[in-house]
């Protein structure tokens, strides 16, 4: 694929993780919703080697932007790190070669060794999956 152009409204910045790098460029934005919920979303273009047999997104690559859509919500800012010990996913579509798969997490409850979080990712308009996840936070 070509170079691509960051979507309106997200930011780019390359991960300090060398996996998320490998998926490809991942995009961020940080909205707030009508009912004053902040909205953490992340995006990125499915290419060439995100898809299957079928040139549609590989369950692998929603599977690791649903953790990323998870996480986001769940981390806070030079707080200590947090990392998935229990995800959920429903598949419901799969985006195709080219399309913008976006995810929009949100964080549901925080207690000091746990945090509960969800995100759905849609593309193309239509939903692609929903996911629920369990983070820890490491050290507490």
């Amino acid at each position: 694929m070509t170079e691509q152009t960051i979507p309106e409204g997200y930011s780019y910045e390359p991960s300090p993780s060398a996996y998320i790098n490998h998926m490809g460029k991942v995009y961020h934005r940080k909205t707030t919703n009508a009912e004053g919920v902040q909205i953490f979303s992340s995006a990125i273009r499915v290419e060439d080697h995100h898809v299957n047999s079928w040139g549609l997104a590989h369950g692998s690559l929603m599977a690791g932007m649903a953790e990323i859509g998870c996480a986001g919500p769940g981390w806070e800012p030079g707080g200590p790190p947090v990392v998935a010990i229990e995800l959920s996913m429903q598949f419901i579509g799969a985006p195709k070669l080219g399309e913008l798969l976006e995810v929009h997490g949100q964080l549901t409850k925080r207690t000091r060794t746990l945090v509960f979080t969800q995100c759905r990712a849609e593309s193309d308009g239509k939903i692609v999956f929903t996911a629920t996840s369990v983070q820890k936070v490491v050290g507490a």
